[in-house]
């Protein structure tokens, strides 16, 4: 559509520099062509300036409330990587993992100073995920 603009307002320069007219008309055709080109792109809504990549679906976030009256541990394991994390989450607060990478993670749930597991099991965190988990004994 950009060159449609610029072939139409080339054609009117054609036209009136070709009559004889004088400069001031030359000035008014370009100052037109500027305004339909800059019509055009407001009317097909497109940019020119820097889009934001986004999340693109391949992290999420995960949250641990803790509401518990002892604080917790949190040990994330991602089944195809390997990739491991670990939260500690005080009692009455909350604590995020951003951008942890997308696909089921395994968790295993502790007190503080505890060997015996509370709870274990997978997550599934899927692309653009905000998963939140609260947690109270």
């Amino acid at each position: 559509m950009k060159t449609t603009a610029i072939a139409i307002g080339i054609i009117l320069l054609s036209f009136h520099s070709s009559s004889g007219q004088s400069d001031k008309t030359t000035d008014h055709v370009i100052e037109g062509s500027k305004v339909i080109v800059e019509l055009i792109k407001a009317l097909s809504g497109k940019k020119d300036g820097a889009k934001s990549p986004g999340c693109k679906g391949t992290y999420g976030d995960l949250c641990v409330l803790n509401e518990s009256s002892g604080s917790v541990n949190i040990s994330l394991i991602h089944r195809a990587s390997d990739q491991r994390r670990e939260i500690v989450v005080l009692p009455g607060l909350k604590e995020c993992c951003l951008q942890i990478e997308v696909g089921v993670w395994t968790y295993d749930l502790r007190a503080t100073g505890g060997a015996v597991s509370m709870r274990k099991g997978d997550l599934l965190i899927e692309g653009c995920q905000n998963l939140n988990m609260n947690i109270s004994f």
